[in-house]
């Protein structure tokens, strides 16, 4: 049996993070949440099998800049990226980073689980 991955949900608002952790949690995945990309990385949170949920924009560090850092301490977790502002410039950053997922907020409970059914 495949282990269910820990879910590292990564955004700035407090409600969004607060909601997703119940959804996550309702739906049988173990998660963690955190403020900022920064709070995560001094963190160090790393538990195998892990993915990522991140919002694009965030002040300072945001989910891209989260995702490369990642990728340059060789820490390639599957990486899901949400966001509320589709902006182009990111999406071309994006496709260099290979997400697993992308959604935009305000996402279904079902576009959610499509998206981490491909992590298992």
């Amino acid at each position: 049996m495949i282990p269910i991955p820990h879910v590292f949900v990564v955004d700035d608002e407090e409600p969004v993070r607060n909601g997703l952790e119940k959804l996550l949690r309702a739906i049988g995945y173990p998660t963690s949440s955190f403020a900022s990309a920064e709070e995560f990385l001094a963190n160090d949170a790393g538990q195998d099998p892990a993915c990522v949920l991140v919002d694009i924009r965030m002040p300072g560090m945001s989910g891209i800049d989260l995702i490369e850092e990642l990728h340059r301490r060789h820490r390639r977790m599957p990486a899901i990226l949400m966001t509320g502002h589709t902006d182009e410039g990111a999406l071309q950053r994006l496709d260099a980073l290979e997400p697993i997922g992308f959604l935009e907020k305000p996402f279904s409970v079902v576009q959610l689980k499509e998206v981490l059914a491909r992590i298992r």
